[in-house]
Formats: C-alpha cells, structure tokens, sequence
C-alpha cells in the first residue's frame, strides 16, 4: 500500500511539472528596457513613444499566461496578450488565439469630369437597402486641424447619394469622407472612402466615382499563435514565434519580444 502511495504521488507531481512547475503562485519575467518606467537606459537617451516589446511574462499556476507591454504612462498605449502555457521537456509553449473577420464595407473607385461625388451602395448578396439614410463626415488632413460635424443624407431611388464639391467646406483639405450606415436593426457598417494610404493624411483628390458595398455575413477565421521559450539559470528566451495561415488578411500586431527576461524574486 505505502509503495502504492509512492507511485501515486510520484506520477502527480511529474504532471504538476509538467503543466506548472507544482508552483502555487504565478511568476513573473521581466524585461524593463522598453517600458515607460525603465531605469536602464541612460538620461541622454530618447525613448520611443510606442515601443512595443513586451516587458513582462507572468505564469499563472492554473496554467495561463499574461504578457504585458507599457511603453508609454499613457495606459491607451499599454497592451496584454493572454492564453495557456505548458511544459515540454525543457521548452515553455505559450499558445493563444484570436479572430479576423472579412471587411465588412468594399469601395471601389473611378474619376470623370464631374464636379460631384456620387456614391452608390448595394450588398453583396443584391438585397433590397430599406434604410434611406447614411450618415457621413469629411476627414481633412491632419495638419489642418479642421473639425467636421456628422451629416445625415438620403439615399435615393438608384441607391446613390449625390454631393456637390461645393457643398464641401475646406474641399482643398479633403482627405476622406467616413460612412456609416445601419444595414439592419443590430448591424452597422461603416468605413473611410479614400485612395490615399492614411484616413487623415491628404496624398491627392478621391476619385469622385464610389461603388460602395455592404458584405451582409463577413467571412471570420481564427488564428493559432504558438510562441516557444527556454528557461536557463533564471532567464528566459523566446526561441521561435509562429502562428497558423490564414486566407483572409490579418492586419493583428505581430508579439514582438526584448532579447531575454529575467525572473523577478
């Protein structure tokens, strides 16, 4: 019976370690270099504003894990990843996961001569639009500093809105023009019309020409991330950084990691 014990206790506590380390409280490894509180880097030495390595990985014992990375005091810059961790061999395998969804507004564009936007709208399953209203907004150029109040216009009998340049205050500053619309009684859509590359950022004149549409069921996928580190005389490395293949577009911030962290005591 007390070898029977033996064993028990002994197969236990190898799968505690395997999954935890049979700890009872989490831990933590720290990288404090990019951090807005870092007293590593010299005076002299300029921090950037939105570094985004991760400062902290903490290991819960209900085998979750945290990652933490505060490059700023402002907290809308801080960002947490979460997730499970186990152990295999001499490897940590951090794994997590997250969903993309299709665009759920497409544009495309063409220019004439007219002096007039003219945006028309349909879905992408060629159903019937019973709301005629959208509310738009003009987006200037950043360096403008020009505000622009909401509008509400009504799509007509075409399914098309009609706006005048002249109807457009500061057009010369136009960057874009933002849309939202309410496709059904829970469901928005809303997106920025422009070519240029940044909303607020004027590179040239928008076409004049939109063809809007409204994707009813965007497509979603989920994403696998699987993160692998080594743990050596308190100080752990991150060794490889990968995650599943998608077909649609993941426009998800890649984990980005300091050279090694260290084990807070």
């Amino acid at each position: 019976m007390k070898k029977q014990f033996q064993f028990i206790a002994a197969l236990l506590l190898a799968i505690v370690g395997q999954t935890s380390y049979g700890q009872d409280k989490e831990i933590t490894f720290s990288n404090d270099l990019n951090a807005y509180y870092s007293k590593i880097k010299a005076k002299d030495t300029v921090i950037r504003f939105f570094e985004p390595k991760i400062n902290d990985i903490t290991l819960n014992p209900d085998a979750t894990f945290e990652f933490w990375s505060r490059p700023n005091e402002s907290c809308f810059t801080w960002h947490s990843y979460k997730g499970t961790w186990k152990k295999s061999n001499d490897t940590l395998i951090f794994s997590d996961n997250y969903q993309i969804e299709e665009n759920d507004t497409k544009a495309t564009y063409k220019k004439d001569s007219r002096q007039e936007f003219v945006l028309t709208f349909k879905t992408d399953k060629g159903s019937v639009l019973k709301n005629k209203s959208i509310k738009v907004q003009y987006e200037y150029d950043f360096d403008a500093h020009i505000d622009s109040p909401e509008k509400t216009l009504s799509i007509g009998t075409n399914n098309s809105v009609v706006i005048p340049y002249k109807d457009i205050p500061n057009f010369n500053k136009l960057a874009a023009i933002r849309i939202e619309y309410l496709l059904n009684y829970t469901e928005k859509r809303h997106n920025y019309l422009t070519e240029n590359k940044t909303v607020n950022i004027r590179q040239g004149d928008i076409p004049n020409i939109i063809n809007v549409e409204f994707v009813e069921s965007p497509n979603k996928e989920m994403v696998y991330r699987t993160i692998k580190a080594v743990v050596k005389d308190d100080t752990l490395k991150i060794t490889s950084n990968s995650k599943t293949k998608t077909t649609l577009p993941d426009y998800y911030r890649d984990i980005e990691f300091e050279d090694s962290y260290t084990l807070n005591k």
